[in-house]
């Protein structure tokens, strides 16, 4: 954990909607423009200050450049400035109120029902155990490198990609995934990812229903048509 300084404030200069974080120009009292200064307090004046999503409180709409916000100025181990725990501000100078997001209850049901039932059908010995171990290494490797993404997106580092994280939720990772966005606050405000990340879900699961159920055979058949059709 790094130190931090009393709470300041200022506007959001820039939003990188894609990659989930932006900066904020610090208010600077003296009502001067410029590179800014510090004033030994650990305290920044007109500076920009990273903000990654996770900072800001949960809401309806994303952040978006001009507003207003209150923020901590938190220095890290790794010596870099980032703002923390971030509130949004009225035109006044007082802070909104947000409208809270539910937890993705939906994630941790279909999760659950997931879960549940793999573990019946693993029981009754309908499905081999393999299955149940393959989806268990899966998720915690794609747990872990979820945590890993979250913090080198805190300190600026180099990322994991989201297409590998995609992938890994392809191939039996997403239960994991799921758990890591939900209780890491990672990847659950970008639209474009959530639809790619959902897509992925649906479509492992399908493959493990045609694989484990009576569609087996007639699916793998069909493969086999197809490419007796397309072989030369």
């Amino acid at each position: 954990m790094g130190s931090r300084s009393a709470r300041q404030q200022g506007a959001l200069a820039s939003w990188n909607d894609e990659r989930g974080f932006g900066f904020i120009t610090v208010d600077d009292p003296r009502g001067t423009n410029g590179a800014g200064s510090s004033n030994g307090n650990g305290e920044s004046n007109g500076e920009s200050v990273f903000a990654h999503i996770s900072a800001f409180p949960r809401r309806d709409t994303r952040p978006t450049p001009g507003e207003r916000v209150s923020f901590v100025v938190e220095h890290t181990n790794e010596g870099k400035v980032r703002a923390h725990t971030i509130r949004y501000l009225s035109a006044s100078g007082r802070p909104l109120r947000t409208k809270r997001r539910k937890p993705g209850t939906m994630s941790y049901v279909v999760l659950a029902t997931f879960v549940v039932a793999i573990g019946i059908l693993t029981a009754i010995g309908a499905l081999p155990w393999l299955f149940a171990a393959l989806y268990l290494v899966m998720s915690i490797i794609t747990y872990a490198l979820y945590a890993s993404d979250k913090k080198a997106a805190q300190s600026r580092q180099w990322r994991v990609t989201e297409s590998a994280l995609l992938g890994l939720g392809l191939f039996g990772g997403w239960p994991g995934a799921i758990l890591a966005q939900q209780r890491l606050r990672h990847k659950t405000q970008k639209p474009l990812f959530r639809q790619a990340f959902w897509g992925t879900v649906v479509l492992n699961i399908l493959v493990f229903a045609i694989l484990t159920t009576a569609l087996r055979e007639p699916m793998l058949n069909l493969v086999r048509l197809i490419l007796d059709v397309t072989s030369p």
